[in-house]
This record gives C-alpha cells, sequence and structure tokens, in this order.
C-alpha cells in the first residue's frame, strides 16, 4: 500500500524563467478615523517579531471568472476592515522606559501591490510542494531591513499583500504579517472579515469584533530584570536548559536582529520538502498505537502523528544516543486561561507544550509511550503553567535553543486557511513560504477531498531526507 507522497518542484518550471512584474504599489490607510492609542504587547507577542507569510492561489475556470477590476475590490475591502483592525494598520515602536516592543496604532497602513505574471497555474504543478519563486508572490521587499535600529521599526508595515494576476487569468493572493501582531487564528480572523467585506458581506457574524487588549496576558509580578535562565518555573524553558543554545540577545531592541541572523544561518542547506499522508494511513497508525490500551482515553490524530514525527526526525538527524532532546508543540491557550481570552483575541495566544528526554529513549521506546509524553505536555498547559510561561518571557534576555536537539510540530489543520474566499472560489490552495525557523514541521489538511490526508513540511539538508521519508512512512 502507498503511505503517502514526497513531491518535488523541480520537474515543473525552471526557477530562472518565472517573472513576476509588479504594476502598481499602494499604501492602503483605514477608510475612517480610527482609535490612536499605544497597546503594550505581551511576552508571547514579543517572542517572535518576524514576518510570516502565506500564497493564497485561486483558480479561475468557465465556471469561476476572476475579474479584472479584482485588485480594487480588495483593497477597497481592506480599507474596511481596518476600522475594526485598525492596530494591524500601525506600526512597532521600542518603549523607551521598558526597552519593549510595544504597538503604535497610527494608521500609518498596509502596502498592497499589484503584479503580473505570464505563468499559467499550470506551470506550477503541484501547488502544496513548497517552490522557491513563490517568494516573489509576496511584497518582502517591503518589510526586510538590514537595520537593527529600533527607529527603522515606525517605517515597517505590519502587513502587506500582493495581488498576482497569471497568464490563465488565475490570480493570487499573497499575505504577510508580523507574528508579533497576529498567531494563526488571528491572521485567519482577519483575513476571514478582509474575505467578507471583499465579497460584499458586512453582517455582524462573519465580521466579530476582534478583542486587541493584551490585558489578561499581563504579568505585574515578573521581574523584567531577572535571567531567563533562572526562570525554572516554567517546564518550556527548563526543558531548553538542558540543549545547546545558538545564540542570545539582551532586550527587544536587539531581539530582531539577532533573531534573523540565526534563522538565516538555520536556512543554509536546509531545503523545504513536502511529504503526504493519507486518511486511511492515519487511521491505521492510531489503531495501531493501541494494540493492548496501553492509553487511557482518547488519542488524538495530532499527538500519535506529533509522536511519530519527532522519531522520524530524531532518526534521521543521526543524534547520539545519549544526546538530550526536547519536542515543543504551540498549544491555543484562548480557552485554557481563567478568564479566558476568547476566539476573537487578535493578538498571540499559544504556549508551548514541552516535553524531553534522551534520544534513547525515543527511538527504544514503543510508539504508545511517546504519545504519552505528548499528551502529558498537552495536558499540563492550564492557567497556571500559562502564566509561569509568560513570566518567563519578561526576562531580561531571550535566547534561541539549537534546532538538531529542538524539534516543534505546528498543527495548522483545524484553521482553514484554503476556506478563505475573496468572491472567487475558496482557494485552491493556500501555501506557507518559507518560515523564519525551516526544521519547524507543520501538518496541514489536504484541501483535496478526493485525496484526503494531511501534508507535512520540514526543512531538511539533503542527506537527511531519504532517511526522514523512510521513518516517515515506516
Amino acid at each position: 500500500m502507498s503511505l503517502g507522497l514526497n513531491c518535488h518542484c523541480d520537474d515543473y518550471l525552471d526557477h530562472a524563467k518565472f517573472a513576476v512584474s509588479v504594476i502598481q504599489s499602494r499604501t492602503v490607510q483605514p477608510e475612517q478615523a480610527t482609535k490612536r492609542e499605544i497597546i503594550s504587547l505581551s511576552g508571547l507577542d514579543r517572542v517572535s517579531p518576524a514576518m510570516v507569510y502565506t500564497v493564497f492561489f485561486y483558480r479561475a475556470s468557465e465556471k469561476q471568472q476572476i475579474g479584472v477590476g479584482s485588485v480594487e475590490t480588495v483593497r477597497k475591502a481592506l480599507e474596511k476592515v481596518f476600522v475594526s483592525w485598525y492596530p494591524a494598520a500601525g506600526r512597532f515602536g521600542i518603549n523607551e522606559e521598558t526597552g519593549k516592543l510595544e504597538l503604535d496604532c497610527n494608521g500609518a497602513g498596509a502596502v498592497l501591490l499589484e503584479a503580473r505574471s505570464d505563468v499559467t497555474l499550470e506551470d506550477l504543478g503541484v501547488l502544496w510542494d513548497y517552490k522557491p519563486f513563490y517568494e516573489k508572490l509576496v511584497p518582502q521587499a517591503c518589510s526586510s531591513s538590514s537595520s537593527s535600529s529600533p527607529d527603522d521599526l515606525s517605517l515597517k508595515p505590519l502587513v502587506v499583500a500582493q495581488v498576482t494576476r497569471f497568464g490563465c487569468g488565475s490570480l493570487s493572493i499573497g499575505f504577510g504579517y508580523s507574528h508579533s501582531l497576529l498567531d494563526g487564528i488571528g491572521a485567519f480572523n482577519f483575513l476571514k472579515a478582509w474575505a467578507a467585506l471583499s465579497k460584499g458581506r458586512d453582517d455582524q457574524e462573519l465580521l466579530q469584533q476582534p478583542n486587541h487588549s493584551r490585558e489578561l496576558l499581563s504579568t505585574t509580578n515578573a521581574s523584567a530584570n531577572e535571567s531567563i535562565y533562572n526562570q525554572f518555573s516554567s517546564m518550556p524553558v527548563l526543558d531548553l536548559y538542558g540543549i545547546p543554545t545558538n545564540t542570545t540577545a539582551s532586550d527587544d531592541k536587539s531581539w530582531e536582529k539577532t533573531l534573523n541572523e540565526i534563522c538565516n544561518l538555520n536556512k543554509q542547506g536546509c531545503d523545504l520538502q513536502t511529504f503526504f499522508i493519507k486518511e486511511e494511513t492515519l487511521e491505521t497508525m492510531k489503531n495501531q498505537v493501541l494494540p493492548s490500551g496501553q492509553l487511557s482515553g482518547n488519542h488524538s490524530t495530532f499527538e500519535v502523528l506529533a509522536a511519530h514525527l519527532w522519531r522520524a526526525r530524531v532518526k534521521a538527524l543521526g543524534l547520539n544516543s545519549t544526546t538530550k532532546i526536547c519536542l515543543q508543540f504551540p498549544v491555543d491557550a484562548r480557552n485554557r486561561l481563567e478568564p479566558p481570552l476568547g476566539q476573537n483575541f487578535s493578538g498571540n495566544a499559544f504556549v508551548l507544550a514541552s516535553t524531553s528526554c534522551y534520544v534513547s529513549e525515543v527511538i527504544e521506546e514503543p510508539l504508545h509511550s511517546t504519545v504519552r509524553r505528548v499528551q502529558t505536555a498537552k495536558n499540563a498547559v492550564r492557567d497556571e503553567y500559562i502564566r509561569s510561561y509568560l513570566k518567563a518571557l519578561e526576562a531580561s534576555d531571550k535566547f534561541f535553543p539549537s534546532m538538531r536537539e529542538l524539534t516543534i510540530v505546528s498543527d495548522w489543520r483545524k484553521i482553514p486557511f484554503h476556506c478563505v474566499d475573496f468572491g472567487w472560489g475558496k482557494a485552491a490552495c493556500a501555501a506557507p513560504l518559507a518560515t523564519p525557523v525551516p526544521q519547524t514541521i507543520y501538518i496541514m489538511q489536504s484541501p483535496d477531498q478526493n485525496n484526503a490526508g494531511v501534508h507535512i513540511r520540514l526543512g531538511l539538508h539533503p542527506d537527511q531526507v531519504d532517511s526522514f521519508q523512510n521513518h516517515l512512512y515506516n
């Protein structure tokens, strides 16, 4: 039985022949005057100031025509959505007293590019498979800067977008946002509201008012002068303390530059690979984990997949059996805090669940034992855990761990980005671009109803691909 498919994009199109011409660049500001305020960001917001990009492909057909006025429709809708999502039209700055990143809701606006390419979607082959030329479908140059001066933050838009029309009449929307502004759920809610306005819909259900306040995530008892290495009450920090550290930064002013440097180092020689696992294979894996009822209660698809992916990656890296390793994965804290934040909270609300052990344990133990580690880590994320985690993030220094010993698994299956409809139907594909940490493993639901399953995407060095694939499918 075929368990999956590893896609390769190089068979379809020579990267050098892929050309995108920018026709127009506009600054899009809120349609009307919005609330002017300074929002103090939480530690969850400030941990990753990098831009995150996703390309949405919309396929034109005889039944689904995409008009030439689409860019103008999208632009006007963006002006409207900024009225309620006004922080997204603002800029970052550094608080002079605390030295921390903050959000200035000044209405400076977003950057929207209109572009054109002679390439067709058929030329691109399998849309889900990452291709380096996807980077040309988002306006990354608008947000990139080699300077580390905090003054430059006031010049960088927090949201950028590019509408590209292809030779076949299809469109793509390349959407980028600062991770310090939104998390995955916040980004999806923003896109859903933007798309609804683009379709001419403004009912309250679709345009649920977002909550931008970070007050429930404030840590008034945190000691900003205490090193993060002394914050042993936070499990994720404690687990990472036993593995090597790549770099540290003293405060928010230097963190973005430090993070960019280490991320560029991580990307060297690392290629993004996409694997596919069929739905029936996932069910077989889940059923085989508990042949003797070793686990009590339900075990989710994510728990089984995370355990299996951790083992496959550790084996592919060829780490020494006595090496300390760690698995971490984001858990949505919106409804785990007391009181809860609510699903309309726009900021970052994902905290890292964490479990660590030695390589020999993960390789030698049965899979159900590793699944139990994942379950225990996830179940630990409650109010006290989250408060401890937030306190640790307020420490005076920040650090970036080695990505050989640390495995991060991010589950995107419950955020249906491909369902975002600007008026041209659901997206044929919503493809995330290269992330600041390419070694992170992403689990994404396939939008193809005729070929149900999940896509697994992560960065691997060429000499690790075959080994990871063999362990993934065995």
